[in-house]
């Protein structure tokens, strides 16, 4: 092994002495750029057949660790999770980048909230799915959000637009998020983390925040604000029977 390692160092340094030719190459990473020098056989350079075999490899050892050291500008500010190729309902290619984004959300929004309930995967042009997305910490007051399918995904610290009917928020991360005097109606919250969540004023009869089908998991409620929140009573009892609910939350609900 100490043998080999001499020779590449030797063979190394015989072929680097005799370049006649270096070469810049900038590398752009994001925004910035910084530059590296890559050494690259001339004509004049290799003298034996060895000589050429060596000088080819260190070559392209050279630029492999370029390439290696600075990934492309439209990967390096990929969110985890997404940036992947997927398919839709229909069977074709789609981009997360897309599907995630705020784009999405406007995709036929006055439709949506005005007919949430066909906001279906059988009605295409209205059909929203977000499923796993981040749209964390973002103000998202102008963005219909009714009818979306949002399983597992992170709203966490966000705000809410006024229209948010019929969405599915199953097992997604609500914590923190502002939804005052949003239209909640039948909007399903099974198993969603909705700790901090502010439904003050929020409009919703209907919504559930019962066990997720899937995971088993009942909504995580702890200090979730119901502050005159519209609620039926039938609701109301499903909501008090659950163990996460603090006091504050249950004397608001009247439980």
């Amino acid at each position: 092994m100490a043998t080999l390692a001499s020779r590449l160092r030797i063979s190394f340094s015989l072929n680097v002495s005799t370049c006649k030719e270096h070469r810049q190459v900038d590398v752009r990473r994001g925004p910035r750029s910084r530059s590296a020098v890559v050494t690259v056989a001339s004509a004049s350079m290799p003298r034996t057949p060895g000589d050429r075999i060596w000088a080819a490899f260190f070559a392209a050892a050279a630029t492999a660790t370029v390439s290696l050291a600075a990934p492309h500008s439209t990967e390096a500010g990929t969110p985890k999770g997404q940036g992947v190729l997927s398919t839709d309902e229909t069977g074709r290619a789609v981009s997360d980048l897309q599907r995630c984004s705020l784009q999405a959300l406007g995709k036929a929004a006055s439709t949506r909230a005005a007919f949430s309930d066909m906001a279906t995967q059988q009605n295409e042009e209205l059909y929203v799915n977000v499923e796993g997305c981040d749209f964390s910490n973002m103000d998202l007051s102008k963005e219909v959000l009714s009818g979306i399918k949002a399983r597992g995904a992170n709203f966490s610290n966000s705000i809410f637009g006024p229209e948010c009917s019929r969405a599915d928020f199953s097992d997604a991360n609500l914590a923190g998020t502002v939804m005052r005097s949003v239209n909640l109606y039948n909007t399903s919250f099974a198993g969603a983390n909705l700790e901090g969540a502010d439904l003050t004023g929020a409009l919703a009869p209907g919504a559930y925040f019962g066990a997720d089908a899937q995971t088993g998991r009942a909504a995580n409620l702890k200090g979730t604000v119901f502050e005159d929140t519209l609620l039926s009573t039938s609701d109301v009892r499903a909501v008090c029977l659950n163990r996460t609910l603090d006091f504050e939350s249950k004397m608001s609900l009247g439980c």
